[in-house]
């Protein structure tokens, strides 16, 4: 053999390994699939094959919810090892059930950097893979998956069948206990302690003397406390006693998919009640479950505002509530057109980084903004400056459009030019042409309004980080529309484009610069306040 070929192949010898073990439920941890058994398995077939482990991942998570972040670290740390690298699995499915999960495995594969061996199956997937492999390799994850989509048609119709029952499915409502009855069948009966508070809240706040914040004192004073007691202290939150109070459950109905179905189980509190707590929500002006929906759109602050850089989709805010009360909100990607490897942001991220790279720079202390808004009257009150250097301003530019037309009309004579296009051409010229000559006239002197507009506009823009800190969502909502545009999501970082005026005033490196700024652009500033 060529010293050439013998060198390759030595060089393709994979001698070391990570181990992948995963289980998803309780049922195949008794099934004898439990992440001892997997571990105890891999680790004596690396042993057998001269593999030496240097890795191992055991996880506790489904293949086919959330981010898979466990098994993308795996896969990154596959990535960065040196040399060939084995990943062993005692099953198919334990590695992957999606289709989409075998794109991370299979640029890794087809570039010799890793090969994958399933232990039952006994396949061994490399470069060099013949067809036959990789077709049984294929089979083995569409039986994976076609056993999910099984699995999920069947808690589909389970769900279905228990609602139409009028049967709560998951954790019940606070003021009620998940219980097994006596043939082992999950059951909801009412809880001897939380339920009599929550009846008094109901009452209480039926006076029409209570407001939210009231009446979780109340919650507090009579103890009403969460499932989880692990520490002195763990009360119930405003959220959650509002949650309570609006909750239709409590008089006999539950809410399934923005449906009202009638339940099984023993209300607490009448629907009269029930009716007079959300009538009350009503006169004080908090929404209740009749405007719920109007009110949540514009609960986020970055709603509708960013989509995903490499599939497209709309980025979705989601809020997830800790155990301690604390609100979290999170950015994701939709993932509804094809698939896409954007993963989950904090708002927060997103939020510092616009804070550091926009909101920061235009914020300046209270003692440069008194400073800068002087010098923005002077120059607006200096009448004689402004009309020469807009007019100079605007003469250039329809001198700038002078060219184009005679350029224009020079092809249309040599018949370079179909007569069709040059009228379209010549009319959208003579538009702008019309523009300019009516924005010369409208600022042809600034009243009084105009120098309100614009000291309107600059002072928001210099206490910008502060406004947008003390601002809800939906206010930080609007304020994040007027000075950015072109949001996309790429990985952690947001992408965007600073509107006008917005983006001049971050380019002057010199804040004494802005009022020659918001001079030279005051239609733009003027749109801001329209």
């Amino acid at each position: 053999m060529r010293k050439k070929y013998q060198k390759r192949a030595v060089s393709l010898k994979c001698t070391q390994a990570i181990i992948f073990a995963r289980v998803s439920s309780k049922r195949q941890k008794d099934e004898g699939i439990s992440l001892e058994v997997q571990e105890e398995n891999t680790t004596q077939y690396c042993k057998e094959n001269g593999l030496k482990v240097i890795a191992r991942y055991s996880i506790d998570e489904s293949s086919t919810h959330g981010d898979r972040a466990v098994f993308h670290e795996m896969i990154n740390f596959a990535a960065k090892c040196e040399g060939k690298v084995a990943i062993v699995v005692a099953y198919v499915d334990r590695l992957q059930r999606l289709p989409e999960d075998s794109y991370y495995v299979e640029s890794l594969r087809r570039s010799g950097k890793v090969e994958i061996h399933f232990i039952k199956e006994r396949l061994i997937i490399t470069k060099d893979s013949a067809a036959t492999e990789l077709t049984f390799w294929n089979m083995f994850v569409m039986f994976a998956n076609a056993q999910v989509n099984s699995q999920t048609d069947k808690v589909k119709a389970s769900l279905a069948k228990n609602w139409s029952l009028g049967k709560w499915q998951g954790t019940a409502p606070l003021g009620y206990l998940n219980k097994k009855d006596d043939d082992n069948k999950s059951i909801i009966v009412v809880d001897p302690v939380r339920a009599p508070i929550i009846k008094r809240l109901y009452q209480e706040y039926a006076t029409g003397l209570h407001t939210i914040k009231s009446v979780w004192c109340l919650a507090k004073e009579l103890g009403l406390y969460t499932r989880v007691k692990k520490k002195k202290g763990c009360f119930v939150t405003r959220n959650t006693v509002y949650e309570i109070l609006t909750n239709p459950f409590y008089y006999g109905e539950m809410c399934v998919k923005g449906e009202l179905i009638q339940h099984i189980y023993e209300p607490l509190v009448s629907k009269e009640l029930f009716n007079k707590v959300q009538e009350i929500f009503v006169k004080n002006g908090t929404h209740n479950r009749t405007n719920i929906k109007e009110i949540a759109k514009n609960s986020y602050t970055f709603r509708k505002m960013i989509r995903c850089k490499e599939c497209g989709c709309l980025i979705t805010p989601e809020k997830k509530i800790k155990r301690s009360g604390r609100e979290y909100v999170y950015l994701r990607c939709g993932h509804s057109k094809e698939i896409c490897h954007q993963g989950v942001v904090n708002e927060k991220d997103i939020v510092e980084q616009l804070k550091t790279e926009v909101l920061d720079r235009l914020t300046l202390p209270l003692s440069l903004q008194e400073a800068l808004k002087n010098q923005l009257l002077k120059n607006l009150n200096d009448t004689s400056q402004f009309n020469a250097m807009f007019k100079a301003k605007i003469t250039s530019k329809i001198n700038e459009l002078k060219v184009k037309e005679d350029n224009l009309l020079d092809f249309y004579l040599e018949g370079k030019l179909p007569q069709s296009t040059y009228e379209t051409k010549k009319a959208a010229i003579d538009r702008e042409m019309d523009e300019l000559k009516a924005t010369a006239e409208k600022y042809k002197t600034i009243d009084t309004d105009m120098k309100k507009t614009i000291t309107k506009v600059i002072t928001m823009a210099v206490n910008i980080s502060n406004i947008f800190d003390k601002a809800t969502p939906d206010k930080q909502n609007q304020l994040l529309r007027l000075l950015i545009t072109d949001c996309q999501l790429n990985g952690k970082r947001l992408e965007y484009t600073l509107k006008t005026p917005f983006d001049k005033l971050v380019a002057c490196k010199n804040y004494q610069d802005w009022s020659q700024v918001a001079v030279e652009n005051l239609g733009e500033f003027e749109k801001i306040c329209c």
